[in-house]
C-alpha cells in the first residue's frame, strides 16, 4: 500500500519515519536505521503490513539489533553511542505522540507502553540469538509480528534478523563509532541456519 495514502491522522507519525538526519555520530547511526526500515522488501517481501505500526516495529528492531552490536563491545563509549542512538529513537516518537494529539499528561504513559513493548523484543530475541537458535528465533519472531507469521515469512524474516546480526558484527566498532553503518540486503528465503554457535553481539 502506499503510506501517503494514509488518513492524516497518521502523517506525523510518517513525518517521524522521514526526520531529517545531521551530523552528529548518534543522528548518522540513527538515519541509517531509519533508512534500513523503510526498505520496501520488508513491506512487499517479508510479510510486514505496510502500515504506521509495521513500520515503527521495523524501527525498533534495527534499534534493537544496533544496541545488540554495541552492548557486544563490552566498552563505556559504545554504551554512550548505544544510549544515544535510543535518545534520538525516543525523541523522535515523543514529537510524533505530541503531533498526534496525546495530551501532555498522557505522552509518557503512552511512550512508556511503547519502551517497554521495545524492551521485551529485546529479551526474547536476544535469547534466541545468544543461543544460536534459529528455530527458537523463528518462533519468537512469529510470536511478535502476528501479520508475518500470518502471511508465511517468519522464517524469512529470522534469517534476515540472523544475516542482520552477523553484517553488523563483522563491522568494527572504530567504524560504527565513526557513524558508518551499513545493513545486509533484504530479500526473502534468506537462510535460517546459525550452525552451532550464536551470532555477535550482546544480549
Amino acid at each position: 500500500s502506499n503510506p501517503r495514502a494514509c488518513f492524516p491522522e497518521c502523517q506525523a507519525m510518517l513525518r517521524f519515519f522521514s526526520r531529517p538526519i545531521q551530523n552528529a555520530v548518534p543522528q548518522q547511526l540513527y538515519g541509517a536505521v531509519m533508512a534500513q526500515s523503510r526498505d520496501p522488501q520488508f513491506y512487499l517481501d517479508l510479510g510486514v503490513p505496510d502500515t504506521v505500526v509495521g513500520r515503527f516495529d521495523m524501527v525498533c528492531l534495527h534499534v534493537y539489533l544496533l544496541s545488540r552490536r554495541l552492548a557486544g563491545e563490552g566498552d563505556p563509549k559504545a554504551a554512550a553511542i548505544s544510549q544515544a542512538v535510543f535518545d534520538e529513537f525516543t525523541a523522535g516518537l515523543e514529537t510524533a505522540l505530541r503531533e498526534l494529539g496525546v495530551g501532555d499528561t498522557s505522552v509518557p504513559k503512552r511512550m512508556k507502553r511503547m519502551v517497554r513493548g521495545f524492551y521485551a523484543q529485546i529479551e526474547v530475541f536476544g535469547k534466541a540469538l545468544d543461543a544460536g537458535d534459529a528455530e527458537r528465533l523463528r518462533e519468537a519472531v512469529e510470536a511478535r509480528f502476528v501479520e508475518t507469521a500470518a502471511a508465511g515469512k517468519g522464517r524469512d524474516l529470522a534469517g534476515y534478523m540472523i544475516s542482520a546480526a552477523g553484517h553488523l558484527a563483522a563491522q568494527s566498532f572504530s567504524a560504527i563509532a565513526g557513524g558508518r553503518l551499513t545493513w545486509p540486503a533484504v530479500r526473502p528465503r534468506q537462510a535460517l541456519d546459525m550452525g552451532a554457535k550464536s551470532v555477535g553481539g550482546g544480549g
